[in-house]
């Protein structure tokens, strides 16, 4: 058991791009002394270690120069020292939360945060361990993201992105029709507001979710028909379309392209996008003649591969996620066809 003692006088150290971590953890520092009964004096936060004591307490924050996917992290707590240090500014995040986390802070759900017990001495705060790691994702299709419903409120939303954060998600996907996003960056504006949280926080940003429908359009269905997906003899409107209809593909590929563009190009390196199928209704595909000879994850992969080539086009460099059906419990391996190149199943879809 290692003690953190918050009656001490401590002082924070921080590079300037962990400033703002530095004023957070002085709020949790708050937070801890009037717990413990102490008169909540804000710690002092420098940017140098020079010409002080041996004997004053430091916190040394400290970010790397790695990428948005270098989100690894380091801490270790000694007697008069704790050192947090990031791979990127999205690790020292993930470092400064799961110390955080050590102390016994937890973030159940958006807007709630639960503080750490004191032990026998009310100021004194127990941690089974005195350092822990965690290495860089190694790969975009393997961050721990957190995808974010088009009709959340604004509230709703800026509690959510502090709880991914706080739980160190690296990625926040928002809908391609989610226009509160993206529109601004089609304008040419920065994401304001709300949305400075996802900077403060160095979290990346995907786009998509459960849009594949969005490749084609409802409205066509009075006059064309014959681009929605077939039911019992009888074309339906609702979710999916035929998709070895010549016409539909060609659809999908400018609808996607469109899509593509429309979506900021330095969002992530590389970009990240989710066409998935609608909610609930993932294996409910055509079944028109020419649709019958392909299962439910063969005709959902003939659309995706077809928004894929139009995306390799504009960003070579760029990824496409595709539902894993595979993934569902029971769920046959039934798909034939593979998927292109910058295509990658993703097992994690909802949230």
């Amino acid at each position: 058991m290692i003690n953190f003692d918050i009656s001490r006088d401590w002082v924070i150290f921080a590079d300037p791009p962990a400033m703002e971590a530095a004023e957070e953890l002085s709020r949790y520092f708050d937070l801890l002394r009037g717990k413990a009964g102490l008169s909540q004096e804000q710690p002092q936060i420098n940017e140098t270690t020079a010409a002080l004591p041996d004997s004053v307490p430091i916190i040394i924050l400290k970010t790397g120069s790695g990428n948005s996917d270098s989100s690894g992290f380091t801490w270790k707590l000694n007697n008069d020292r704790i050192d947090i240090c990031g791979d990127s500014l999205r690790g020292l995040w993930n470092g400064f939360f799961d110390f955080l986390a050590a102390l016994g802070f937890k973030w159940p759900a958006p807007g709630k945060e639960e503080l750490p017990p004191a032990g026998q001495e009310s100021a004194v705060f127990h941690l089974n361990n005195n350092n822990a790691s965690c290495p860089s994702m190694p790969s975009a299709q393997k961050r721990h993201r957190f995808f974010i419903r088009e009709k959340t409120d604004a509230r709703e939303r800026e509690e959510l992105i502090k709880w991914a954060a706080k739980n160190k998600y690296d990625a926040l996907v928002f809908s391609l029709k989610d226009k509160s996003v993206w529109a601004r960056e089609r304008a040419g504006k920065k994401i304001s507001g709300k949305y400075n949280l996802v900077k403060r926080y160095a979290i990346m940003l995907e786009a998509g979710g459960c849009d594949l429908s969005l490749l084609i359009s409802r409205r066509l269905y009075m006059f064309h028909r014959e681009l929605f997906r077939m039911e019992s003899g009888k074309r339906i409107s609702a979710n999916h379309f035929c998709p070895t209809n010549p016409q539909t593909i060609s659809r999908i590929t400018e609808k996607a392209r469109q899509f593509f563009i429309y979506t900021s190009p330095g969002m992530t390196i590389p970009r990240v996008f989710h066409l998935l199928p609608d909610l609930g209704f993932e294996k409910t595909w055509c079944a028109c003649p020419a649709c019958r000879a392909f299962s439910p994850p063969e005709q959902n992969l003939i659309a995706v591969n077809s928004a894929a080539d139009a995306l390799v086009v504009l960003d070579p460099q760029a990824l496409l996620s595709c539902f894993d059906f595979s993934a569902s419990e029971g769920e046959p391996d039934t798909c034939g066809i593979k998927p292109r190149e910058n295509v990658f199943l993703l097992d994690n879809v909802r949230n």
